[in-house]
């Protein structure tokens, strides 16, 4: 049996789920055809057990293999940024941003588009450079890996002279737990060996349900950012679709600067901004909201 097994294993690994599915479905069908122009009908009934059998075996192979596979990957991906972030600063200065720009647009359902856009300073110095970048989810309904499967995010780099001539820019992932044990999507965007003052690299996310629990009127939610490096300005930007009413929507400054709250037709606007923001230093605010009152 364990033979058997190790045979099948080998043709799940070399040919893929599929076409072993695909090809014992077929094999099924002709037999069953076979046995019904013999009219033998314990042909039929013999192979379908059979083909049922190999069936299961490789579908639990495919999971497995899937499984281990993407074990292995997650820690390799932690093996490397940990080993990235331990170096970082050690044997060179870090990345330096200039500016440092974010729009999160959030939609009735919870759902959440966020588009960061960071003005780098120069780093030529002819070895590989990397940004790290992280959005961490506040609500109170847990993040499931089919939750987080479903989070997708892109990573562009643009030169000084025309940001519009983006190109896509590797990047990495690794999830993570924040500083108040919140889930923590952190990106690593691998930028190569040259990065000219002025460059650009935009990050952006969709997260299905990433605000679910703000805009059904469970809880309030956090909006904040909080910078270990230092930067000239700073920008954070926050659409709310489709508001009911202004009286249902409450904002509480959490220490950001500029705070200011704008009506744009369905829409509720806040934003704030800084210049040379303070270090390690939380600012932001609480949004509530009650669709229903």
């Amino acid at each position: 049996m364990a033979r058997f097994i190790a045979d099948v294993e080998e043709l799940v690994f070399r040919h893929g789920y599929l076409r072993v599915f695909a090809a014992t479905v077929a094999m099924l069908g002709s037999v069953g055809l076979l046995g019904e122009v013999l009219g033998m009908e314990w042909l039929r009934t013999t192979f379908a057990s059979i083909a049922g059998g190999l069936f299961v075996i490789a579908s639990a192979i495919s999971f497995a293999g899937t499984h281990k596979l993407r074990t292995q990957a997650q820690h390799s991906e932690e093996l490397l940024h940990r080993y990235a972030d331990a170096l970082a600063g050690r044997t060179r200065k870090p990345i330096a941003v200039q500016e440092w720009m974010q729009e999160v647009t959030i939609e009735d359902n919870g759902d959440a588009f966020c588009r960061r856009v960071l003005v780098l300073h120069e780093a030529n110095d002819n070895v590989p450079r990397y940004l790290s970048v992280n959005l961490v989810y506040y609500g109170t309904t847990p993040m499931s890996e089919r939750d987080r499967r479903l989070v997708q995010y892109k990573a562009f780099h643009a030169g000084p002279e025309d940001i519009d001539q983006k190109t896509r820019a590797n990047a990495t992932s690794i999830w993570s737990t924040s500083a108040n044990g919140k889930p923590k999507l952190d990106i690593y965007i691998h930028l190569g060996t040259i990065v000219q003052e002025g460059d650009v690299v935009t990050v952006e996310w969709t997260w299905p349900r990433y605000s679910v629990d703000l805009m059904s009127g469970a809880e309030p939610e956090s909006f904040d950012v909080m910078f270990r490096k230092e930067i000239s300005k700073f920008e954070h930007r926050v659409i709310f679709r489709n508001v009911k009413r202004d009286s249902a929507f409450v904002v509480r400054n959490q220490g950001a600067q500029g705070l200011r709250r704008l009506r744009q037709g369905k829409d509720v606007i806040v934003e704030f901004s800084a210049a040379n923001p303070k270090m390690s230093q939380y600012m932001g605010f609480i949004a509530d909201y009650s669709p229903d009152s």
